[in-house]
């Protein structure tokens, strides 16, 4: 299989329209999408020969790493489940330009309407005040939130880490790790157009896991080992709770 495209989240309801929008990224048929989260879809989403889903009531760094871990693709995208993906084929764009050598996409986005995030610059860690401040996290390195790259590379690396529950962050991390392991990263096109409602009932175990994570993320990377910080444990999920009590309770 060409390309696996996971995708975690909660809001099921929303998988066709997911599914149905990535033809607007990729002409590619050789592709499947896994959903990862605790809802499970509608049985017209789950009769879908190249839809997988896997159920897990983790945190969402848990339920991205359990993507990459039961995706078949030679290549993979992941991605988020609030939005649809933009009519810029830009899954197909990003494999005409994708570095041969550890090479890799960053794939831009937009949320909830922040248009700044169209200026390249952004997508910069010197931009972000928390990420500068961070003295060993370099000014230059590419923020990856989003991106298409080999598996077996990304496995190698080891994926997310789940000790940071919140997907930014444990993505900034990976960011990091990548850019120190010698990823050749190169920006494409804009992937998605995802929501950011922060009144929506579903954010408030979001926001709380990114203010836990934000000191955990300042204490790996206020520290000198951090400049050599790559690759990990793709089994560090089994030790991010089973059920995100932030979300689910204890």
């Amino acid at each position: 299989m060409k390309l696996s495209i996971f995708i975690a989240g909660y809001r099921a309801e929303n998988w066709l329209s997911v599914y149905n929008s990535v033809s607007q990224a990729t002409v590619m048929q050789d592709y499947e999408i896994v959903f990862v989260g605790p809802n499970e879809p509608s049985k017209e989403v789950l009769d879908i020969p190249n839809i997988r889903f896997i159920q897990d009531f983790g945190c969402p760094s848990r339920c991205y790493q359990l993507g990459l871990l039961h995706s078949k693709g030679e290549y993979v995208v992941w991605a988020a489940d609030d939005g649809v993906f933009s009519p810029t084929l830009a899954i197909d764009k990003a494999f005409e330009i994708l570095p041969a050598n550890k090479g890799v996409v960053m794939l831009r986005y937009i949320e909830g309407g922040k248009r700044e995030m169209s200026n390249l610059a952004w997508w910069r860690m010197k931009y972000h005040r928390m990420l500068a401040q961070a003295p060993y996290v370099p000014n230059d390195y590419i923020v990856i939130m989003l991106a298409l790259m080999r598996r077996d590379h990304l496995m190698n690396l080891g994926g997310w880490d789940c000790t940071l529950e919140h997907v930014g962050l444990s993505c900034v991390d990976l960011s990091i790790r990548l850019q120190n392991d010698g990823a050749e990263v190169v920006i494409g096109e804009n992937l998605m157009d995802t929501s950011l409602d922060k009144k929506e009932a579903g954010h408030a175990p979001v926001k709380q896991a990114h203010k836990a994570d934000k000191s955990l993320f300042n204490r790996m990377y206020h520290h000198e080992h951090a400049a050599s910080r790559g690759v990990i444990d793709p089994d560090n999920w089994h030790n991010a709770q089973a059920k995100w009590h932030r979300r689910f309770g204890r």
